[in-house]
């Protein structure tokens, strides 16, 4: 559902004060020896470019997106039910089974 103009002007305002922080300025790939290291841009671009698998640093993000799918799917996955045998018995009584 698409945000309302008052919650798109909440977003922006959101997005705009992280700008504007020092909050994530700094570069959270573990590998500090990349030449991209720190170039969050081209990084992403580069990723982009070869259909690789999102940037070290972002991994964090998917893997939260993944644990909540999953979770919800354990929920909702489940052993069915077992049909109670007179089900069956219902079955054969109205609905015999003949050889075809």
């Amino acid at each position: 559902m698409a945000p309302t103009k008052e919650e798109f002007i909440g977003i922006i305002k959101e997005i705009r004060e992280v700008i504007a922080s020092d909050e994530c300025t700094e570069c959270s790939c573990p590998n500090i020896r990349c030449e991209l290291h720190g170039d969050c841009y081209n990084c992403v671009r580069v990723y982009r470019h070869f259909g690789h698998h999102v940037p070290r640093c972002l991994q964090f993000v998917l893997d939260k997106k993944i644990a909540s799918i999953s979770q919800t799917m354990e929920k909702e996955i489940g052993k069915r039910q077992k049909t109670p045998d007179e089900y069956y018995d219902y079955r054969d009584a109205i609905m015999p089974k003949t050889d075809i």
